[in-house]
């Protein structure tokens, strides 16, 4: 039963007929950020994919692993329930963004494991690590800008204890 660190990399793959930034056990090695205003909370919703696209969500219908951002590391608890799989299946986590920690929520930006080749996912608790960055921005106005940032040694935006079986 394989208990793995997830990260969250800034290249991307297609699998399951979805293009998305990867999500696997070793983190890529350039920084990727993007930032939006006035959103402070964050979260993600968690799907298992089939090889010929359909989707399955485990997360409920709202994004879980609830954060509000603040400089550097943050990080949240998932119950993931588990769900079995084909071998071809893929998991598809997409995070999302609010100006409340009720959304409406915006959908910001989405990653994919690779086929896993298992019979299950396993339920365990996900430890959901996000780095960010926090600054006032002007536009038009003064804002709370909220930089995402994933991909490098520095900013190791993950998913601890992603748990499967073969």
């Amino acid at each position: 039963m394989p208990v793995e660190t997830r990260y969250f990399r800034s290249d991307q793959h297609t699998v399951n007929g979805l293009t998305a930034y990867k999500l696997e056990t070793a983190n890529s090695t350039v920084l990727s950020q993007f930032w939006v205003a006035n959103q402070p909370y964050w979260g993600i919703r968690t799907w298992k994919r089939s090889a010929n696209g359909v989707e399955t969500e485990l997360t409920g219908g709202a994004p879980v692993a609830v954060v509000y951002a603040t400089e550097g590391e943050n990080r949240a608890s998932w119950n993931c329930p588990g769900a079995s799989l084909n071998p071809t299946d893929s998991i598809v986590v997409r995070i999302y963004s609010s100006a409340s920690a009720t959304g409406p929520w915006t959908l910001r930006r989405t990653w994919t494991t690779g086929q896993l080749g298992a019979q299950s996912l396993d339920a365990s608790t996900w430890t959901v690590y996000y780095y960010f960055h926090v600054e006032e921005a002007l536009v038009d106005y003064l804002v709370m800008a909220y930089y995402f940032q994933h991909g490098d040694a520095a900013h190791p935006s993950r998913i601890e204890n992603f748990t499967w079986t073969p």
